[in-house]
């Protein structure tokens, strides 16, 4: 059985919640895992927190739990946190992950987007529910401040304002595989991220999003860039303010693999690799569901043209005057129909 938590449920998640995972990487490095807060505020606020599912077997005690993430009006959601792992939860876990589609579907999100390890049970499960790989990646973290190499090479990285949106969007047009951009959109506020422009154009952009407990970086360096690589992340490490307790995290597609030979060199260290992976709610209609009929014969006047008057026998005889009819009231006079009917 499947159900909502509630109140009853405090327990439950208190207890699996330290044998999870979590399906967002950016949300579980920069904010921490919180199931609990975020089950009890979605519980007390339903258009808050996370939704939270609970799967319990019949006749056992076993039971699983899941979260989605999504925001109201955004077109993905994603899965956020599952407990305990696929491996020690059997059917639950899968069964779990289809009826989370279900309430993102409700919820008027396209796709369901979740990151898990290659080769993990997780990613299996997901197999089987219907999700598909769109992406790599690799997390790289930086080892420390101190680690970060001084600028070999002086950049004019910059600190993106609004006026570079259209820049911003055309560099990720330009970079990003159609594929990912049908699921994920382009980055939302450019004026937290950083820019190179190059010739009147902007070569490089990334984008930077910070939470309580670490900073996400994700880049997007246009190839012409590629001999500028390492400059613009010095660049941007040394002019990027940041306490120096925060961890820096920073993701690389494999659409841009050519950066993983560089992040070494900056002082970066791999945290692990990860396929993306995506299951499509709902498929965008292109053109309009109704298509209007075409003419049967000749084509629908776009005037009618102007009554005439036709004298008729009957008229009323009592000299009133009517719509239609001379003050004189010694004749009637109907209104012929010229307009054509198309029937269809």
């Amino acid at each position: 059985m499947i159900r909502f938590f509630d109140w009853r449920d405090v327990g439950l998640v208190k207890t699996l919640a330290d044998r999870g995972v979590c399906l967002d990487s950016e949300t579980g490095l920069t904010q921490g895992n919180h199931p609990l807060q975020h089950a009890l505020l979605s519980y007390l606020m339903p258009m808050a927190g996370a939704p939270t599912l609970i799967w319990r077997a019949d006749g056992n005690h076993s039971a699983v739990f899941g979260q989605l993430s999504h925001r109201q009006g955004e077109e993905h959601a994603r899965v956020l946190y599952m407990a305990p792992a696929a491996e020690a939860s059997g059917d639950g876990w899968q069964q779990l992950i289809e009826r989370l589609a279900v309430e993102a579907g409700e919820r008027r999100a396209q796709n369901l987007i979740a990151e898990v390890n290659e080769k993990s049970p997780e990613s299996e499960a997901l197999r089987q529910a219907g999700f598909a790989i769109y992406a790599r990646q690799t997390l790289w973290k930086l080892a420390s401040r101190e680690s970060a190499t001084k600028a070999s090479e002086n950049v004019a990285v910059r600190p993106a304002e609004r006026a570079d949106t259209i820049g911003v969007n055309t560099l990720y047009s330009n970079v990003v595989p159609r594929l990912v951009q049908q699921v994920e959109p382009g980055p939302q506020h450019i004026e937290r991220g950083y820019v190179l422009e190059e010739g009147g154009e902007l070569v490089a952009f990334l984008d930077v999003r910070r939470g309580p407990l670490g900073i996400w970086v994700e880049p997007f360096l246009h190839p012409e860039a590629y001999d500028l690589t390492e400059a613009v992340l010095e660049t941007c490490l040394q002019i990027m303010p940041s306490p120096s307790e925060k961890p820096l995290y920073l993701c690389v597609r494999r659409y841009q693999d050519w950066l993983q030979n560089v992040m070494p060199r900056v002082g970066f260290e791999p945290l692990g690799s990860q396929v993306v992976m995506v299951k499509r709610l709902a498929v965008r209609i292109m053109e309009p569901a109704m298509k209007p009929r075409a003419v049967v014969e000749g084509h629908v006047p776009t005037a009618i043209p102007s009554a005439q008057f036709t004298p008729h026998d009957d008229g009323p005889r009592d000299g009133a005057r009517r719509p239609g009819y001379p003050s004189n009231g010694t004749a009637h006079y109907r209104w012929p129909t010229h307009a054509k009917a198309n029937y269809r």
